[in-house]
């Protein structure tokens, strides 16, 4: 196999990553579909509206976007540990049918405590409430906490309950790094949403996943090394 240095391999490299980053984030977008049309087709202006759209976020986020979503940290896991570059077609719907049960119970919490920041942050916009800024901040942290137990989810074998503390604590205690993740992230969904709608369905997810993995597969080798003592001599 040619190998390309100088200029042409980094835009080699880079045209391959891309490639992977979008194929995997596509596959996500078309199983979570569902989830994001209610975004745009149901009207939560009335008390109907609101238990409508309730009802049908956690049934398709549960059953859809959590396990999708989770299946692309478990793919970028892979790719980032294993150097696994193998179909990402074949390796995406085989994290998706062997976790699939065990995220959708994870998903089924993950989708009421979402769903119910929704509800006070859409409640505190409509009223114009200054009480809209403590709800961007409480999703903030939200918003780690949850990256923070996918990336644990995609790569240790322990309990839901484990997984959960595990994510506490590492959100708690890498305060900074969990901000910059949350940072990144914010910047690339507003691109996403408000400026180049083209990065939701090709970039958005599979990017979030590449640095949220990263960020913690770092912290949790340096918690590895400390835990385990060199050999003497």
């Amino acid at each position: 196999m040619l190998e390309l240095k100088g200029i042409s391999g980094v835009f080699y490299t880079m045209s391959e990553w891309i490639m992977r980053l979008s194929g995997i984030n596509l596959l996500w977008f078309v199983l979570s579909l569902p989830f994001f049309a209610l975004f745009v087709t149901v009207e939560i202006d009335s008390s109907a509206g609101l238990a409508f759209f309730g009802i049908a976020a956690w049934i398709f986020s549960t059953f859809l976007f959590f396990p999708a979503t989770a299946a692309v940290f478990s793919v970028v896991r892979d790719w980032v540990v294993e150097e696994d570059y193998s179909s990402i077609l074949k390796k995406y719907f085989s994290h998706l049918k062997a976790d699939y049960k065990a995220n959708i119970k994870a998903g089924a919490a993950f989708s009421l405590i979402w769903l119910a920041w929704y509800y006070g942050f859409f409640y505190f916009y409509t009223e114009k409430s200054s009480g809209i800024i403590f709800s961007l901040l409480i999703g903030a942290a939200l918003f780690i906490f949850s990256v923070n137990f996918l990336s644990i989810n995609s790569h240790y074998h322990m309990s839901g309950t484990a997984k959960m503390k595990n994510a506490f604590f590492l959100s708690a205690g890498r305060p900074v790094m969990g901000l910059f993740i949350a940072f990144c992230s914010g910047v690339l969904v507003w691109l996403s949403v408000t400026q180049l709608l083209w990065l939701f369905p090709l970039l958005t997810c599979s990017m979030t996943a590449f640095l949220a993995f990263s960020a913690f597969y770092r912290t949790a080798r340096k918690l590895e090394h400390k835990t385990i003592p060199d050999d003497a001599g």
